[in-house]
């Protein structure tokens, strides 16, 4: 993006050369402004304050560090990983064994003794132990469920992940490309409001139109709103990245992201280099919701023999002694008791699991409808949005660099105003915005293809570079 820093310095310098009377002087200008199109400039550097506050100070960030940062301090993470610690435990509590129970009867008042209370051989006490034995396989079954109930979270966790790794890397992009756009407005509102300080001379000494000086004017005006806006909007992205990263190098407000980005690497990025049908089947392997949903199937299914066992009854089994209550002075023997099915047969939970099962397998197969269709229109955006971008980003910037070279002869002939000048540098300023806006856009709708097959499918990065991972 060299060329758009030489044409905003090279077009706002010109309209300096506009209200000079001496010749010379604008032969000068227009000579320097030549050298600029065709002399190599280093970057403008991406890291300057978008704000005039001294205070405030840029960091440089780089989007694989940015993801490191997010993976390791992330809230809403570390709040869905305890979510996941949560489910486990139920792992844990469904194959836990039921307590014995103890029961203890004793006599209050003891006939023959006259006592209160006699613990004695003479009183009468009763013990009994009872184990309760879970039939059918329940706590199997139970452990079964409660494992799939915690699959389902780390699922929820994935996607999660999916959704902030993806609304990451569109906030990077955007302040990145927001702030060279920012940097272009520095740049032309610098040079313009020096043309307007001269303009205001010349104006005062009748050399220059009202109108033409109330036009640059108007030009400025709109340049210090539109970047001020901008500058707004570069904020708000920032404090989305902050809450994101949730680093204690960026969380205090004076902080500004210098993102660092090498943009040969977005060029070379080329949706059409996979096919449709590939992206579709590597969203069905790797989409968390959709394994979220097979899971949540597989969980009906598992419930439903849960509920099958939960009408077996289970039996009660355990010791009892008796002292002093029966024919025997030492009674010794044993209970069970079982619930006869009768009446309850658990046959409601029965047929609410037999219905969630079809819920689940039409909510299966309509997120897989509606996962071919999101891949299907992400992966058309992304290409149309791709050759767009490639098909004018090169041809578009010599074609402004050789039409500003005609428009420096057109002036110095005098065939042209400096109405003309100002409409051309508007239409410039515009230009320059929107391809900005196109790059941006053009990554947007790669992050949704990467958002939509549920993998890093489009992405420049390090071959370290972590990328989020769905298990089975």
């Amino acid at each position: 993006m060299n060329v758009y820093y030489k044409m905003g310095i090279y077009l706002s310098l010109l309209f300096v050369t506009s209200i000079l009377s001496e010749e010379t002087k604008m032969a000068q200008a227009s000579e320097a402004l030549r050298r600029q199109l065709t002399d190599e400039n280093p970057r403008t550097s991406l890291g300057s304050s978008l704000y005039p506050d001294d205070q405030k100070f840029s960091k440089d960030i780089d989007l694989e560090t940015a993801e490191t940062l997010l993976w390791k301090n992330n809230l809403l993470l570390i709040a869905s990983r305890f979510q996941i610690d949560v489910k486990k435990a139920g792992i844990l509590q469904a194959g836990l064994y039921a307590n014995p129970n103890i029961a203890i009867d004793q006599s209050i008042f003891a006939e023959p003794t006259q006592r209160y209370f006699d613990t004695t051989r003479s009183g009468q006490s009763v013990i009994q132990v009872q184990q309760v034995f879970l039939l059918g396989g329940k706590i199997d079954k139970r452990v079964k469920v409660a494992e799939l109930n915690a699959k389902i979270s780390e699922q929820e966790f994935y996607d999660l992940t999916r959704a902030l790794i993806t609304k990451l890397r569109r906030t990077f992009y955007t302040i990145y490309f927001y702030k060279k756009a920012v940097v272009f407005y520095d740049q032309s509102i610098a040079s313009i409001e020096k043309t307007v300080e001269s303009s205001e001379l010349a104006y005062k000494r009748r050399a220059l139109l009202q109108a033409e000086h109330l036009r640059l004017k108007a030009l400025l005006f709109f340049l210090k709103k539109e970047r001020e806006d901008l500058a707004i909007k570069v904020y708000e992205k920032e404090a989305e990245l902050k809450i994101l990263l949730n680093d204690d190098a960026y969380r205090d407000a004076r902080v500004e992201f210098a993102p660092k980005i090498n943009e040969k690497q977005l060029d070379s990025i080329v949706p059409n280099n996979v096919k449709l049908e590939e992206l579709v089947e590597i969203a069905r392997e790797n989409r968390p919701d959709l394994k979220k949903a097979l899971q949540t199937l597989r969980y009906e299914e598992a419930n439903l023999e849960l509920q099958y066992a939960n009408a077996i009854p289970d039996l009660s089994f355990g010791p009892v002694y008796n002292r002093g209550g029966t024919a025997f002075q030492n009674y010794w023997g044993v209970t069970a008791q079982l619930t006869v099915p009768l009446f309850d047969r658990n046959q409601g939970n029965i047929q609410a699991a037999e219905k969630a099962i079809l819920v689940r397998k039409q909510e299966l197969k309509n997120n897989i409808l509606e996962v071919e269709n999101e891949v299907a229109v992400a992966y058309q955006s992304a290409r149309i949005k791709d050759a767009l971008y490639k098909r004018f980003i090169d041809a578009y910037i010599k074609d402004y660099s050789s039409l500003s070279l005609d428009m420096i002869m057109s002036y110095e002939k005098k065939y042209i105003t400096i109405l003309e000048f100002a409409d051309f540098f508007e239409t410039y300023r515009s230009s320059v915005v929107e391809m900005l806006k196109l790059q941006t856009d053009r990554m947007e709708a790669i992050e949704n293809v990467n958002y939509a097959v549920g993998k890093g499918i489009f992405i420049p990065k390090s071959e370290n570079q972590t990328t989020p991972k769905s298990e089975e």
